[in-house]
């Protein structure tokens, strides 16, 4: 039995580590019994008698539980108001629901790894929902909600990722150049919110809007150095930064627009520093190498999506032409060194599939795949030991809606 497990850990007089715990069952049988019950009943029994509560909060308990179960669990748009935690089985785990009721389209849940959900709502405004309380907070309002027009569709790109040096959490959110107005010029719009330590402590407080002062506001910083993609619009942290794909109807010989930007390569965004750089190479030129002649460099618009798997950044390539997808990984940072690491087989409907996106990977190697189709966006799974990828969930509402990974754990 693993040493996370609670009834393996022996007190001095030979009886669990955990405290007494009152009722018919042994205790070792009753902690057995727990540990195979869904999160949500297992919160449920803690309203049963006291020393029940103290077992299911016991640390021991807690980190036996994430063995038995183990995490993350990934949030998906459920409806205009809801989102579903689903774990890496497809199964439902928790529902929450947000406070958006009334909206005339559906929420957008922002792909981030964190221990709170992100979402996106009317008038691009974000809000954060606390999975084990089932709390919500809207962030403040920064300068992009007073620029958005009744268009539902004007992009928002979006990043969330950790600052190592300080622990903070910053969000970065950029405006499409087409809302542009009031004197703010026709460059797309780049603002940070910083997360202070408010943050890990609206999941121990039944009103999070408590912390709204100490969790600071939007900060206007410098935008993108050209036009982002508008299909890409979920940033991929790695190592720090925030990477985006730039549009590719700009990719023009040999340099971009006259924004002296060589095509193919990859934008990113400094999180500590907030500065841009332009001077990671993607893989296209590989991509077009290894293909034989079959592709061109228009064959490659709208087929690539970035992703991050074990602290890699990853291109993948929707081909056409194989009907496959092809994860490139970013081995080498300095010298742009690309290697592509997977081929796998989607069974879709020749002209269906819009694109893929690596979304996580799990101990074993097998990797979560979020595939976009003409019909709705799907979730795979692939195991590298197989060439094809298999269905593990079909979404229940329209197309780009986003996916989240929770890392928390709902038993705190």
């Amino acid at each position: 039995m693993s040493s996370a497990d609670p009834s393996a850990v022996q007190a001095p007089d030979g009886r669990s580590g955990i405290a007494a715990v009152d009722g018919v069952l042994p205790r070792e049988l009753l902690i057995e019994v727990l540990l195979l019950l869904p999160a949500k009943e297992v919160c449920r029994v803690r309203a049963v008698c006291p020393s029940w509560r103290s077992l299911t909060y016991d640390p021991l308990f807690v980190a036996a539980y994430a063995v038995r179960h183990p995490g993350p669990l990934l949030a998906v748009c459920s409806g205009s108001t809801c989102v579903d935690l689903v774990d890496m089985s497809g199964d439902f785990v928790k529902r929450l629901r947000t406070t958006m009721e009334g909206y005339d389209y559906d929420i957008r849940v922002l792909c981030t790894r964190f221990e709170f959900v992100l979402i996106q709502g009317q008038h691009y405004g974000i809000s954060v929902l606390d999975p084990v309380s089932g709390s919500a907070f809207t962030l403040p309002v920064g300068i992009a909600e007073g620029l958005t027009r009744p268009i539902s569709w004007y992009p928002f790109w979006l990043a969330l990722g950790q600052v190592a040096s300080t622990g903070e959490y910053k969000l970065v959110r950029i405006a499409d150049e087409d809302l542009m107005c009031d004197g703010y010029g026709n460059d797309p719009l780049c603002e940070v919110f910083t997360f202070t330590e408010g943050i890990g402590h609206w999941g121990k407080n039944d009103n999070p809007a408590a912390y709204r002062d100490r969790i600071g506001q939007w900060r206007k910083v410098e935008g993108p150095p050209a036009n982002l993609d508008p299909s890409c619009t979920n940033g991929v942290i790695v190592k720090g930064a925030a990477y985006f794909f730039f549009d590719q109807w700009q990719f023009e010989e040999p340099y971009i627009d006259g924004y002296n930007i060589e095509p193919g390569c990859i934008p990113s965004f400094n999180l500590e520093t907030e500065k841009w750089s332009v001077t990671l190479q993607g893989p296209i030129s590989r991509i077009l190498e290894e293909s034989d002649g079959m592709l061109n460099y228009t064959d490659l618009v709208d087929r690539l999506m970035l992703g991050e798997l074990k602290d890699f950044l990853v291109t993948a390539h929707c081909n056409r032409k194989t009907s496959t997808t092809d994860l490139w990984f970013l081995m080498d940072f300095e010298n742009c060194v690309w290697i592509r690491q997977h081929i796998i087989q989607i069974d879709i409907i020749q002209g269906e599939l819009q694109g893929v996106q690596p979304l996580f990977v799990l101990d074993e190697g097998v990797i979560i795949l979020l595939v976009r189709t003409v019909s709705g966006d799907v979730l795979y799974i692939y195991n590298p030991g197989a060439s094809n990828a298999t269905n593990l969930l079909k979404m229940t509402r329209s197309t780009h809606l986003g996916v989240g990974i929770y890392t928390g754990s709902l038993l705190c």
